[in-house]
């Protein structure tokens, strides 16, 4: 099948001809004009649609009945307004808003839209798409044909032209993939090398580019397909000014810049896989581009200018409020990667599929039925999945789609075009969705938001923002259907939506929500819920205020890169393996590992730099004594190692912070053509205000004078919630509020940011090149923070984390965090497993001997206090003293069994009563895994039940976990802090789970107490492992001598850096030379890794040695508090 018989016999069937096609009017390539239009497409809908006004301008001295000079002049009209525009859909959509086309002060009528309230999609269908096979398009300059080219197939609506489709047959062994964007890319730079030939230099206000690559650069999307696989390019344009340059400075060819554009040109995803027949996975895509409706929605939701805004004050009705206004007007075009519109058009898809089943209730049991069955399973096997299947919450009280789609992918602009679509969505003649909340709980994820809306053309007038219960409750009367919720406490939220009561019950609200994080307890290392988890509570069975007696299920989309099991397990899809193994995954995902390999983001575990602060650990001598005299008592004491200590230890955070500035001026400051930033993240305010105050008092004295001064302006801001014990964040920041420091960071041309517990999510500054770490972070938070600077901009090549955490352990955790979540998220989490194991443990609680004595007298004192009081006192005492004697029992079984010198049975390792207080916390947390997931018998939750034991829980920890503490070990900084090579790792994603169970190590945890037998040796061995780790350390300083020997033998090198005659250019790229030569010499990559990641820093600081060499003999890997060598980067 050759590439015509292609288009002939199948493609244009398929558009035009087929009943079940596109339905595209077929026209001839003849008919389309050089400026291409289809002339008598254009004329017949104006005339049936706009007949008035055409009449009136026909009736014009100018025309005087000419048709055809009339649309002459139209068509001149919109091919320059399109030309001014970013591409065809902006125009277009511009018409269909408050300022529709005018023509000699006539309004014509160029699209209409579907779905109105009074007429739906019967003026939609007036509209005229057409398809033309083998159009040629030429264009000619004074008199000259000079470029020309024909696409296979282009598309048009209403005789104005969307773009095109190059289409390849591998019958010939042509494909997509290489022939056709090989094909379409030429065509485009042939384009751009004409053009700089004819320009010279002259087209200043770009009006010859504009018309000359229209076809390119105007399109909604340039396309290539082989049946097989389908490619698109969108916005060419981004490529012009590179291009033209470089050919008018001979830097490249045609060939030699086509793998540049070829990066931007993406596969288009579809939901048939390859085992599926190439024309129905080829017909998905073409109508996923081409059908009438998905036009449609390119020209009003999935193109709109970016602008960058400032706020300011302004009087309105004798009050002060603030708006947003233009920064600038020059806009930058958006459109949607293949992915982000795949996902928004899959959620749209789905959402229709629940509205044409909410009638049958048992239409996803049936649906499942059906898949098992097509799957062969056993019929007893069916009815056994089936029944557990429908006693899952997930999707029963609420429609819930959760879309696992990586940090830094765009999730803000799909929240847009999701709620955009669901707010102009119609059933049965009336909207889909009375409101659409876009739930927020950070101030920048809102101020991202807010612009975003802006762009996307949503103005104030549309959209209403609520802040707490009552502007909720109003916002839910309000005409306006988009309500940004910006409630800090998602408790505030439940209660608003509780108060609203019978208000929220009649509506029918879809919940739209970015990634916001929350820790559940204060130990950051308890699972992080998802807001998304948290607003699920408000609507199952248990709370089900909203759910009985409503007719309308409400909708929730949620975004994250890091679905938990629990989380996957309530709002994700339920999923059969091929073993019939239970999985849950992701309704849609685009993982971390995609996006870095599609060139979305960066891999943020490239480059990850450990730098290794030697502490040492000793006991006080008064602690010392205490602990002697304890051992020889037989006191049963403890002594606290405190990590918190090391972290708040004040002559570190001095070292640490000479490294950062250094780190800074000569490197950091330097990256993206000058333009780096970094952000440094701590564990405490107290620690991050004594960070502040030394990088600005070391920054300041380095950039005073000479090269440094530059970078005197560069902020080091700080950013925390205020606490009542410390200074307000504002005061350390010269008074300005934190919308305002988060601003002036963004625009400011470098800098650094200091953050507690804030900015780790939802910040987008992509010039964000390093992340400094001085905390511990883990699982869902390490991916939140690392993800900070992970976006890609112009001209940055990577992103490191220099991580300075105790003994480098986010090393590890991060790159464990990262194989955990950068593949699709799968999880064979079982609740009918977990629900049984429940009900097990529930059964052996009934049986325990202070739950038959005491649970049913405790219950009944309940309701009168001061019997409960009395009754809580004996119960208590009663309590203690069974304690006391399971402890005495289980060590008198300890005792005999080692007189026998046999080992303790491992099932008889803890006493009873320990062994009770486990299971108590195994039963809790279980509930909470559960709770959402699976229904479970009110029993189970009883709340006198789980309080009697929490009771029981307390009065154990009082006798054992909280005994006086004798002292705490002292940590102090012992005098070196030195980089470390981090180990080069291929990051492998976990297999999709096969049904078995997986152990798990427990998690590190943030301090330690021990008891006193070994506590010297425990000592001894901490201080050994930190004299390890600074041998680590010189071994590297060794290496970086032998780097700084070999430059020392180069004269010409030595005699340039000493002569004032060189540019840094000519020294860097000398430098560069050199440093080529010197790995040559050595296969070792861990030294090819350290130069990588430090060559900017090294070379300034061999050049102070060069210099300067009596300010400082201590290298930046090395630094000791009070001498900081200097160095600086050069932009």
């Amino acid at each position: 099948m050759i590439e015509l018989e292609l288009q002939g016999e199948y493609v244009m069937d398929f558009f035009c001809r087929r009943s079940d096609g596109l339905g595209f009017r077929e026209v001839k390539n003849n008919a389309v004009t050089p400026d291409l239009f289809i002339p008598a497409d254009l004329k017949e809908f104006l005339k049936e649609n706009s007949r008035t006004a055409w009449n009136n301008l026909l009736r014009r001295s100018e025309y005087g009945g000419d048709e055809q000079k009339l649309l002459r002049d139209i068509m001149d009209d919109i091919r320059h307004r399109i030309e001014a525009s970013a591409n065809v859909a902006i125009f277009l959509n511009s018409t269909t808003k408050n300022k529709p086309y005018s023509f000699g002060g006539e309004t014509l009528k160029l699209l209409y839209v579907s779905g109105t309230e009074l007429r739906g999609d019967e003026d939609f269908e007036k509209n005229i798409f057409s398809a033309v096979d083998e159009m040629t398009y030429t264009f000619h300059h004074e008199g000259k044909r000079v470029f020309a080219f024909r696409p296979d197939l282009s598309f048009f609506i209403n005789g104005i032209f969307l773009g095109y489709a190059e289409l390849k047959s591998n019958f010939t062994n042509q494909t997509a993939r290489t022939n056709g964007r090989n094909k379409v890319i030429t065509d485009y730079l042939e384009a751009i090398w004409e053009y700089t030939k004819i320009a010279k230099g002259n087209d200043v206000q770009q009006t010859l580019r504009r018309t000359m690559l229209r076809p390119f650069e105007k399109s909604i999307h340039l396309v290539t397909t082989d049946i097989y696989n389908t490619f698109i390019l969108r916005n060419p344009g981004q490529f012009f000014d590179e291009a033209k340059k470089g050919f008018q400075e001979n830097l490249i060819s045609i060939s030699s810049y086509r793998p540049i554009v070829e990066k931007a040109f993406k596969p288009l995803p579809t939901i048939t896989g390859e085992d599926v027949a190439p024309r129905i996975r080829f017909e998905e895509a073409m109508r996923s581009l081409y059908s009438k409706k998905m036009i449609e929605k390119e020209i009003l939701y999935y193109n709109f200018m970016a602008y960058t805004y400032k706020t300011v004050t302004v009087t309105e009705n004798g009050r002060k409020v603030q708006k947003k206004e233009y920064k600038d007007k020059t806009g930058r075009l958006i459109c949607p990667r293949p992915k982000q519109k795949f996902g928004c058009d899959r959620i749209l898809e789905r959402v229709q599929e629940f509205l044409d089943h909410e009638g049958e209730p048992n239409y996803f049991i049936e649906k499942l039925r059906s898949e098992l069955t097509a799957m062969n399973a056993p019929q007893n096997l069916i009815e056994r999945i089936v029944t557990e299947r429908d006693s899952y919450c997930n999707n029963k009280y609420v429609y819930s789609l959760l879309l696992q789609y990586a940090a830094g992918f765009g999730k803000s602009n799909i929240i847009g075009w999701t709620a955009l679509q669901l707010k102009d969505m119609r059933y049965n003649g009336e909207w889909v969705y009375d409101k659409i909340l876009l739930v927020v709980d950070r101030l920048q994820l809102r101020d991202q938001l807010d612009s975003m809306m802006l762009n996307m053309n949503i103005d104030k007038a549309m959209f209403v923002e609520v802040t707490d219960q009552d502007t909720f409750i109003k916002a839910l009367s309000d005409k306006r259907r988009i309500i940004v919720v910006n409630i800090q406490k998602f408790w505030e939220l439940k209660n608003a939506i509780a108060k609203a009561d019978k208000g929220f019950k009649n509506l029918r609200v879809a919940f739209l929500i970015d990634e916001v994080h929350r820790s559940n307890t204060d130990d950051v290392h308890q699972e992080m819920f998802s807001a998304f988890d948290e607003l699920q509570d408000i609507f199952d069975e248990k709370g089900g205020f909203l759910t009985r007696g409503s007719v309308k299920k409400n909708l929730i989309v949620g975004f994250t890169a890091t679905p938990s099991s629990r989380v996957l397990a309530r709002f994700g899809e339920f999923h059969r393996g091929s073993n019939f193994n239970q999985l849950w995954k992701p309704f849609d995902a685009y993982t971390m590992k995609e996006a870095i390999a599609d060139g979305y983001i960066l891999d943020p575990t490239k480059h990850i730099i450990p730098v290794n602060v030697k502490m040492y650990f000793d006991m006080p001598t008064a602690l010392s004594e205490a602990v002697v005299r304890a051992i020889q008592e037989g006191c049963d004491e403890k002594v606290s190692i405190a990590k918190r200590k090391v972290y708040e230890n004040h002559e570190r955070i001095l070292a640490i912070s000479g490294f950062i500035v250094n780190r800074l001026l000569s490197q950091v400051y330097g990256k993206i053509r000058g333009t780096g930033k970094a952000m440094l993240a701590v564990s405490s305010i107290p620690i991050a205000i004594q960070y502040c105050k030394a990088i600005r008092k070391i920054m300041t004295e380095k950039t005073a004078t000479g090269a440094f001064i530059k970078y005197a302006d560069a902020p080091v801001s700080i950013v925390y919630s205020d606490n009542q014990n410390y200074e307000k964040c504002s005061s350390m920041n010269n008074g300005i509020a934190e919308d305002k420091v988060i601003d002036n960071f963004k625009t400011a041309k470098n800098g650094i940011i200091i953050v507690v517990d804030k900015l780790q999510t939802g910040f987008d500054e992509p010039k964000l090149h390093t992340l400094f770490l001085d905390k511990e972070i883990r699982s869902i938070n390490a991916i939140q923070t690392i993800s900070r600077v992970n976006r890609t901009t112009k001209y940055k090549e990577e992103c490191h984390i220099v991580d300075f955490s105790f003994e480098n352990v986010n090393e590890k955790n991060i790159r464990d965090a990262f194989a955990e979540f950068c593949g699709i998220a799968i999880t064979d989490f079982d609740p009918i497993r977990e629900k049984s194991v429940i009900e097990e443990i529930y059964k052996s609680l009934l049986l325990q001997p202070i739950y038959i004595k005491w649970y049913n007298r405790y219950c009944a004192s309940l309701s009168n206090k001061e019997v409960n009081a009395a009754l809580c006192l004996d119960m208590d005492a009663d309590i203690r003293l069974w304690i006391k004697n399971m402890v005495d029992v289980h060590a008198q079984y300890v005792q005999d069994v080692e007189a026998r010198n046999e080992s303790v049975d491992v099932n008889h390792a803890d006493d009873t009563a320990k062994a009770l207080r486990k299971t108590i916390g195994r039963y809790n947390s279980r509930l909470l895994l559960l709770q959402g997931v699976i229904e479970l018998e009110p029993k189970f939750c009883d709340a006198q039940f789980i309080d009697f034991w929490q009771r029981y829980c307390y009065i154990y920890r009082s006798m054992f976990e909280n005994k006086s503490i004798l002292g705490s070990i002292s940590t102090s900084f012992d005098g070196s802090l030195g980089l470390l090579v981090g180990e080069e790792i291929e990051v492998e994603e976990p297999n999709e789970p096969n049904g078995e169970e997986v152990a798990t190590s427990p998690s590190c945890k943030k301090g330690t107490s021990t008891g006193l037998v070994g506590i010297f040796e425990q000592l001894a061995r901490m201080n050994a492992t930190e004299q390890e780790r600074e041998q680590e350390m010189q071994f590297w300083h060794g290496q970086m001598e032998q780097l700084f020997d070999f430059f020392r033998e180069d004269g010409k090198f030595m005699a340039m850096l000493r002569s004032p005659n060189f540019t840094r250019d000519d020294i860097e790229k000398e430098y560069n030379k050199l440093l080529r030569r010197y790995l040559r010499q050595t296969s070792d990559t861990k030294v090819r890794k350290l130069i990588d990641e430090n060559k900017e820093m090294f070379l300034e600081e061999f050049k102070t040695e060069v210099l300067m060499p009596k300010v400082s003999s201590v290298k930046p890997y090395e630094i000791a508090i009070d001498d900081y060598p200097l160095m600086v980067a050069e932009s």
